[in-house]
C-alpha cells in the first residue's frame, strides 16, 4: 500500500506541473474502441475488443460508459461499467476528476453487479501526447483498490491513439484503442 501512495502521489505532483504552454486542455466528448486483454492469476486470460466514451454535460460534470467482451476456450466474458463525475481543471493543460459508477460483469459462470469510485488526473504533457492516471475502488463481490494509468498520442485534434494497462487484485487488463474527439 505504501508503493500505491507514492505511485500515487509521485504521478499527481508531475502532472500538476505546468507542461509547454502550448499544449491543449483535455477533451471530455469523445468515444474510443479496441483491443482488450485480460491477465488474471489464473489460466483465464481472455480477449477481444471494448467501446467507451465520455460525454460532458458542462464545464464540470461528465457522463461515461464502457462495454468490453472477451473470449477464452469458448467462454465469452462482458463488462459493463456506467457512470459520471465531476472534473475541475488545475490548470491550462491538466484536469483533475472524481466519478461513481454502476459496474457489470457477466460471463458463463459469474454474473455480479456492483460500484466503483475513481479519482485521477488527465494532461497534456506536449500538444500531442495526453497522459492519465487513476486510482479507483472497486466493488463487484469483493472490494479491490485499482490503479490504471494510460497515453494517448493526437494525430490532430480529433484522432488519437493510445493505451493504458489497469492493476487489480485478481486481474490485470490491458488495452489499445483508437479516440476521436467530438
Amino acid at each position: 500500500m505504501k508503493n500505491t501512495a507514492f505511485l500515487t502521489s509521485a504521478t499527481l505532483a508531475f502532472f500538476l506541473v505546468t507542461p509547454d504552454s502550448h499544449a491543449k486542455t483535455p477533451d471530455w466528448n469523445y468515444v474510443e474502441g479496441g483491443y482488450l486483454r485480460y491477465d488474471s492469476d489464473g489460466d483465464f486470460d481472455p480477449d477481444g475488443l471494448q467501446v467507451n466514451g465520455k460525454y460532458s454535460l458542462d464545464t464540470h460534470f461528465y457522463l461515461n460508459g464502457e462495454y468490453g467482451w472477451a473470449e477464452n476456450n469458448s467462454v465469452d466474458f462482458t463488462t459493463m461499467t456506467l457512470g459520471g463525475g465531476y472534473r475541475l481543471s488545475l490548470n491550462a493543460t491538466t484536469d483533475i476528476y472524481a466519478g461513481a459508477n454502476f459496474e457489470r460483469i457477466d460471463s458463463d459462470y459469474y454474473d455480479d453487479n456492483g460500484y466503483s469510485l475513481v479519482s485521477g488526473v488527465r494532461s497534456f504533457i506536449t500538444p500531442e501526447l495526453e497522459v492519465n492516471g487513476e486510482l479507483g475502488y472497486l466493488d463487484l463481490d469483493d472490494g479491490d483498490v485499482t490503479f490504471k494509468a494510460g497515453a494517448y498520442y493526437y494525430l490532430n485534434p480529433q484522432l488519437a491513439f493510445g493505451a493504458s494497462y489497469e492493476l487489480m487484485d485478481d486481474v490485470d487488463v490491458f488495452q489499445l484503442s483508437g479516440r476521436y474527439a467530438f
